[in-house]
């Protein structure tokens, strides 16, 4: 009967370590995708920045036409060596 007992216990928790790699393999992936599609949102906002600090545009237009906050332009701009 302990025997029984044992090999239950030992298995619940083999089953409980499988579960738990899987939940953290879902959740890294899902972490990964979401911050790379952030990172690709971020670096198309500096293109677009770069390009039109490039025609001449100011701050003020860029954030305008980005829907951005200027001090977020500005923020970008200041932290990406984006040259004004």
């Amino acid at each position: 009967m302990k025997e029984g007992i044992t090999k239950g216990i030992q298995q619940g928790i083999e089953q409980g370590i499988e579960q738990g790699i899987e939940q953290g393999i879902e959740q890294g992936i899902e972490q990964g995708i979401e911050q790379g599609i952030e990172l690709g949102i971020g670096q198309g906002l500096r293109v677009q920045i770069q390009k039109k600090l490039n025609k001449g545009k100011s701050i003020s237009q860029i954030a305008d036409e980005c829907e951005e906050s200027e001090d977020t332009i500005r923020k970008i701009i200041s932290e990406k060596g984006i040259s004004e």
